[in-house]
């Protein structure tokens, strides 16, 4: 953090004069999170705030509030000084608070795409700086010479993993060329093997999604995808328990670009596979998206992943990697209607987001004594 904060320095940018910037804290700022990652999310932006000098609100969803009630008493625990971090529960009377009120000046948010314009669009017109980070639709690209042996078992985490319900998870399989039969038929035996069950029992692969009603939205898009002619070849709308709100791991295969279940997020464990016979037709379809969060490759070959990243259209980038997350020292780097704003989460652009540059030029005028002083020595000889 202390290089971060650090400032610029330039002598002499014209004769006796110095320009010089200094990073100050904006104030009040506000962080709006998701139900998803009750902890992690909040994590990426409290620390940077605070330790730019910063006081904290968190406002987490409604669904998963302890979370943020034990985040603030470890804190107290720690020391944190009282009325640094702060939590303010509700549902949009609260998020709309937070964004109309004078004395906040930063309003961080993650979460889905409506909401995400709605608090960006919202905020601006309240004078706040907002970075919105938003939904996802995120394509994995399956090159013919990919090895499946490494690639099959990284897929199935992508898009499996915390029941789907991620903006980085793998939603959309592009398989390039005659891989498609053998992936896909991978892909089903490993997730057909995944345990359905609570995080708390040893051994669950699949946790449930977060209530019943998004439950009945996830199987409505498995509805969907069957009639618009995607074929199911992964059930999940019957899972093995019939008590909570689980859901099956699930696989659409030849789902084409102009089908709802290759466009739109399903925030859920299924996996709608397109195929195609090269390279640049899977690029094509990711850019066909209204979202750009993140996209991967499985390949061996170089040229391919130089060719695709030059391409693609996404913030986030993985080779042989299925969930492309970056390390807090670099932004969380969503593009088209996965963010909204200037300034991203995490890295360099996180420590901008919560602080004001102050551009200092400064010439220093010589008095008489002061110049003599410097110029000749004193009469001790000191």
């Amino acid at each position: 953090m202390p290089s971060l904060l650090m400032g610029e320095t330039v002598r002499d940018v014209a004769r006796g004069i110095d320009n010089a910037s200094y990073r100050y804290p904006l104030g009040v700022v506000a962080a709006i999170t998701p139900f998803n990652f009750p902890c992690m999310v909040p994590l990426w932006t409290l620390p940077v705030a605070i330790a730019a000098g910063n006081a904290y609100i968190l406002k987490p969803s409604e669904r998963t509030p302890l979370s943020a009630i034990k985040l603030g008493e470890l804190l107290a625990e720690a020391g944190l000084p009282e009325g640094v971090f702060n939590i303010v529960h509700g549902a949009r009377d609260a998020v709309d608070g937070i964004l109309e009120h004078p004395g906040i000046e930063a309003v961080s948010f993650v979460g889905s795409q409506p909401v995400a314009e709605h608090v960006y669009r919202h905020g601006a017109a309240h004078g706040k700086r907002v970075q919105a980070l938003a939904g996802a639709k995120n394509s994995m690209i399956v090159m013919p010479d990919a090895v499946l042996e490494q690639a099959v078992p990284n897929i199935v985490s992508s898009a499996y993993g915390n029941a789907g319900e991620r903006c980085l998870a793998g939603s959309v399989l592009v398989t390039v060329g005659d891989v498609a039969d053998e992936v896909v038929g991978k892909i089903r035996d490993a997730a057909s093997a995944m345990k359905v069950g609570p995080g708390y029992e040893e051994g669950s692969e699949l946790t449930p999604v977060i209530r019943d009603s998004h439950r009945e939205k996830v199987r409505s898009y498995v509805d969907l995808g069957e009639e618009e002619g995607a074929e199911v070849v992964l059930d999940g709308r019957e899972p093995p328990l019939s008590e909570g709100f689980f859901f099956g791991p699930t696989i659409l295969d030849n789902v084409t670009g102009d089908m709802r279940v290759a466009r739109e997020e399903i925030f859920g464990p299924v996996l709608s596979v397109v195929r195609v016979d090269s390279l640049d037709e899977a690029i094509e379809f990711t850019n066909g998206s209204s979202f750009g969060n993140a996209c991967s490759i499985y390949t061996e070959n170089g040229a391919a992943v130089r060719y695709w990243r030059e391409n693609v259209q996404a913030g986030m980038l993985g080779v042989n990697i299925g969930v492309a997350a970056p390390m807090a020292f670099f932004p969380f780097n969503g593009v088209k209607n996965s963010f909204y704003g200037d300034l991203h989460a995490t890295g360099k652009d996180g420590v901008r987001f919560f602080t004001e540059n102050k551009v200092e030029i400064t010439r220093y005028l010589s008095e008489p004594g002061i110049t003599e002083a410097v110029r000749r020595p004193t009469e001790s000889g000191a």
